[in-house]
């Protein structure tokens, strides 16, 4: 899951969804609505992180995009615990399945394996767990 480390959020953005969404998914948009990112999407447009889980078609509140988050760290490839010579750099965000597809639901997770649109800010590998910021060309202003 994906969540705001500290949110100064006062009030959240809203958005129509054009897929199910499940609360800590990023979010982006696509042409008209948001849906959540699949992997690999280092040229979307970000808009943030789902606050709740929303129907396709409904109303979804959403933490803004340009703040830290708390990543769980992908596990299962070759690297999944984070190093100091990782700060600064850009990670891709893993997604295990869809929402409602009977497996893995949607989650997301932070795969240091992969170059992408996180920017590993710092990491806690005994709760497997990493911060970082979305790239800001490519969050939704």
């Amino acid at each position: 899951m994906i969540r705001p480390v500290n949110s100064e959020q006062a009030a959240y953005a809203k958005w129509i969804t054009s897929a199910a969404v499940h609360a800590g998914q990023v979010l982006v948009l696509g042409t008209d609505n948001v849906a959540p990112a699949t992997e690999g999407v280092s040229t979307a447009i970000i808009v943030g992180v789902a606050v709740e889980d929303t129907a396709s078609g409904g109303i979804v509140s959403v933490y803004d995009a340009k703040q830290e988050f708390e990543f769980d760290i992908y596990q299962g490839d070759t690297v999944d615990e984070g190093t100091e010579a990782m700060y600064g750099l850009d990670y891709d965000l893993y997604v295990d399945g869809a929402v409602d597809d009977d497996g893995g639901e949607g989650e997301m997770y932070i795969d240091l394996n992969d170059t992408g649109m996180i920017r590993l800010t710092s990491y806690d590998n005994n709760r497997r767990v990493a911060t970082g910021k979305f790239v800001d060309a490519l969050i939704y202003i």
